[in-house]
């Protein structure tokens, strides 16, 4: 991995013509530069791109998607991240395909905000910062990636807003 010597990088609602202007004078390795100018065109949606500093192999992207599917629209937070050539990808389901919509929180709909990516050998962490819901104080919430062995190419989990209690059904953090 070549260091890099300018400070991260983070882009809000990036598109390809944002994406190259952060980039001005940035070293990135060429599969990082093709996965980031590939999910921008694939995911219209996405939210924030996140590069750490002297790094050139390593991004973290959050993007929402949809689908429309028999019985209703899907709705998914993604967390994409690059690690030297390997991509993993972390959904979280928003909203289910028989949900009503209309009847969900709207907190349900505020993402996350990626605070920072650290790399320590194989490990890359994550640190989000959860939105503060209905009076409660914002929460920080850091996750680990493996990329040490074979990587999962996608893995859907509930999304990390919601908690669920015994009998109870889903409620926000």
């Amino acid at each position: 991995m070549k260091k890099s010597a300018t400070s991260r990088i983070v882009i809000f609602e990036p598109d390809e013509e944002e994406l190259k202007k952060a980039l001005v004078g940035r070293e990135l390795s060429p599969s990082l530069d093709a996965f980031l100018k590939m999910l921008l065109k694939r995911k219209k949606w996405a939210r924030k791109i996140n590069i750490p500093s002297g790094r050139d192999d390593v991004a973290v992207v959050l993007v929402f998607t949809s689908a429309l599917k028999e019985a209703g629209l899907e709705i998914f937070s993604e967390l994409h991240i690059f690690f030297a050539g390997k991509i993993f990808v972390e959904k979280w389901q928003l909203v289910g395909e028989r949900e009503r919509i209309a009847l969900l929180p709207k907190e349900i709909f505020r993402a996350l905000d990626i605070s920072k990516v650290r790399v320590e050998g194989t490990l890359v962490s994550v640190e989000f910062c959860v939105p503060s819901i209905g009076g409660r104080r914002a929460e920080t919430l850091v996750k680990a990636f493996d990329f040490s062995g074979e990587v999962p190419r996608v893995e859907i989990i509930p999304d990390p807003l919601i908690r669920e209690e015994p009998g109870d059904g889903p409620l926000l953090r």
